[in-house]
C-alpha cells in the first residue's frame, strides 16, 4: 500500500508553535526549538500511526496569493508574529529536508491549491491514499474516496474526514464538490470575506443542498423562499460568485517542482546527517524515535 501524507507546513508549524511554546526548549546554542521538536513529532506521529510510505509538504507561495487580485481584503495581514517563530519554521523546513521528505509550492496561489494538486496528482500516479494533514477547512473539498483529511483538534486528537464525513459532520453538511458553494454564501471570516449578508452557517448549506450548487441556486432564485431570504441572496448575488471565486481550490495550479511519484519516501533520510543535525539541535529524542 503506498500512503503519501500531505504537510499544510505553515498551518501545521504555527499549530507546534503554540503548542510546544510551554516547552521552551532550546538548542545547545541556545536558539529556541521547541516549534521543531513538536513539528516533527506531530508529523511522525502521522506516519507511525497511518503507516505512510511517502511524505510531501506544501508550502505558501513565496509571490502572494492571486486571490488579492480578486479582492484586496482577502485574508488581512496578521499583526506582528512573535521573534521566535520565523526562524524555528525555518529551521522546521531544513529539518524537513534532513528527513528526506518532498516539499513543493504553486507560486501565486496558496499551500491550500498545492496540497489539492498534489492530492489530485498522486491519485493519478496510483497512490492507495492520500492523507491532508492540515486544520484548514478548505481542504475538506478536497475529500474524495482515496483522499482522507487530518484535522488536528486540541489535546493531539485527529479527526478523519472522508466524503461522508464532509455531507454529514463538517460546518458544510454537503458533497465535498460543494463546500466552495456554501462558503460562497457562509463567507469565512478567517479569510476576510463575508459571504452574502444575512445567510448563515444554517441556512447556507441548506440552501446548496436543496438547489444543489450556488449556480442551480441563482438560477432557480425565484422559487427561494421565505421572500427575505430571496432579497438577501438578491442583493449578494455579486458578493456569493466573488466568494465562490475565493474559496475553489484551484486544482490546475502549476506545481512546482512537478510532483514525483518517488519523492519522499519515509525512511530514505542519511541517518549520520540527520543524526548529526538532530544532536546540534538538541533534539536526541526526535532520533530515538527514528530508531
Amino acid at each position: 500500500m503506498r500512503r503519501l501524507l500531505v504537510v499544510d507546513f505553515a498551518n501545521i508549524a504555527h499549530r507546534a508553535y503554540f503548542a510546544g511554546k510551554g516547552r521552551n526548549q532550546t538548542a545547545p546554542d541556545g536558539r529556541p526549538v521547541f516549534l521543531v521538536a513538536t513539528f516533527l513529532r506531530m508529523v511522525l506521529a502521522r506516519i507511525r500511526e497511518e503507516q505512510v510510505t511517502h511524505v510531501a509538504l506544501a508550502f505558501e507561495s513565496t509571490t502572494g496569493s492571486r486571490r488579492r487580485d480578486i479582492d484586496p481584503a482577502y485574508k488581512p495581514r496578521k499583526t506582528e508574529e512573535p521573534d521566535d517563530l520565523a526562524p524555528q519554521m525555518r529551521d522546521a523546513n531544513v529539518a524537513a529536508g534532513r528527513m528526506g521528505w518532498a516539499r513543493y509550492r504553486c507560486e501565486g496561489w496558496e499551500a491550500d491549491d498545492a496540497m489539492a494538486v498534489i492530492a489530485d496528482a498522486a491519485v493519478a500516479a496510483g497512490f492507495d491514499e492520500v492523507l491532508l494533514f492540515t486544520a484548514d477547512q478548505d481542504l475538506l473539498g478536497a475529500a474524495s474516496d482515496r483522499v482522507t483529511v487530518l484535522r488536528p483538534m486540541s489535546g493531539g486528537i485527529v479527526d478523519r474526514y472522508g466524503p461522508a464525513d464532509v455531507e454529514t459532520r463538517s460546518p458544510f453538511r454537503v458533497p465535498p464538490a460543494l463546500v466552495a458553494d456554501v462558503k460562497a454564501l457562509i463567507g469565512d471570516s478567517s479569510d476576510g470575506y463575508t459571504g452574502v449578508q444575512g445567510i448563515g452557517p444554517a441556512s447556507g448549506p441548506a440552501l446548496i443542498s436543496k438547489f444543489g450548487s450556488l449556480a442551480a441556486l441563482y438560477e432557480n432564485i425565484d422559487w427561494v423562499g421565505p421572500q427575505t431570504v430571496r432579497k438577501k441572496l438578491v442583493a449578494g448575488r455579486e458578493d456569493a460568485f466573488r466568494c465562490h471565486d475565493l474559496a475553489t481550490l484551484r486544482r490546475d495550479a502549476p506545481l512546482s517542482p512537478a510532483f514525483d511519484p518517488d519523492a519522499g519516501p519515509v525512511g530514505a533520510h542519511d541517518p549520520d546527517r540527520l543524526a548529526s543535525w538532530l544532536t546540534a539541535m538538541g533534539l536526541p529524542e526526535i532520533l530515538r524515535t527514528l530508531r
